[in-house]
């Protein structure tokens, strides 16, 4: 009976070491992938930023107050905005194509992940045609022209309490319509493959900047209009090892550029209608 009890407490405590260090290796793994998405996301903000202005040139410079119409339509605000020579930006905002580990497993199971060095370029000139007929399709739906597909570089920026941001007060485009065309690796590592998803969203956020009460505030006309969905499954092999983002592009291949292009377009052109009917209401 003793050497029962024994083995039970024995049986126990292994137990409980197991646990512990299953936690102890969940915690690690979430702290080296949250540390390593911080450090991806100050190489973008770095690279969003540089080069810009910080005061605006004479091609988008405008101090004119956007003073809000009470229960204005928006295709009234887009009539007001032409008559006071405001404009309404389109940017297509389109990083390097990111990765993103899957979750990490169960309470009683763990799937180990191999954090994914490097990142791959934009594919940002691919979108650029969809961001143009997007531009052009919106200037038709409500018949004006002020919507215009804004390059980044002539928009200045500020520095404000938590780091750089755009500042949009001092140009004449005070509502900016930002078009989303965003690729990543959804991926998680197990038995010697990596699982996962090359996922690409498509959205559409309108963020006004008006006057009030000697303060410039932000109001959303649009605050999610869903455009598209792409999503393929895949399974790599880690043959003889990959350990880059680059390696597991090389082996999975998703689309091809004017592939994917033309499917997302197709989505596009069935989505976007919906967007206009929600904002001509």
């Amino acid at each position: 009976m003793k050497i029962r009890t024994l083995l039970t407490i024995a049986l126990s405590l292994t137990t409980i070491f197991a646990f512990s260090q299953l936690k102890g290796l969940k915690d690690q793994i979430k702290s080296e992938v949250s540390a390593s998405a911080e450090s991806n996301v100050d190489d973008e903000r770095a690279q969003y930023f540089e080069g810009r202005p910080t005061s605006p040139g004479p091609d988008v410079e405008s101090f004119k107050e956007n003073v809000p119409v009470k229960k204005e339509s928006f295709s009234d605000k887009l009539a007001r905005f032409k008559t006071e020579g405001f404009k309404v930006a389109v940017v297509l905002s389109s990083g390097a194509i990111k990765t993103k580990p899957m979750p990490v497993g169960t309470s009683s199971t763990v799937t180990v992940q191999k954090t994914l060095e490097g990142s791959l370029p934009s594919m940002r000139g691919d979108f650029e045609g969809m961001a143009e007929k997007l531009t052009s399709e919106l200037n038709s739906a409500f018949a004006t022209d002020v919507f215009e597909l804004v390059d980044m570089s002539k928009i200045p920026y500020r520095e404000a309490r938590l780091g750089k941001v755009d500042d949009w007060e001092v140009t004449k485009y005070r509502l900016v319509m930002t078009y989303t065309v965003q690729p990543e690796y959804d991926y998680n590592y197990s038995m010697n493959k990596y699982n996962g998803d090359f996922v690409v969203n498509l959205n559409l956020v309108g963020t006004e900047y008006v006057n009030e009460k000697g303060d410039v505030k932000m109001k959303y006309p649009l605050r999610s209009g869903n455009l598209g969905y792409y999503k393929k499954a895949y399974a790599a092999d880690e043959e003889p090892g990959i350990t880059t983002v680059q390696e597991l592009n090389a082996i999975v291949v998703p689309l091809a550029g004017d592939e994917l292009v033309a499917e997302l377009q197709k989505q596009q052109d069935e989505n976007l209608p919906k967007i206009i009917e929600k904002l001509k209401k």
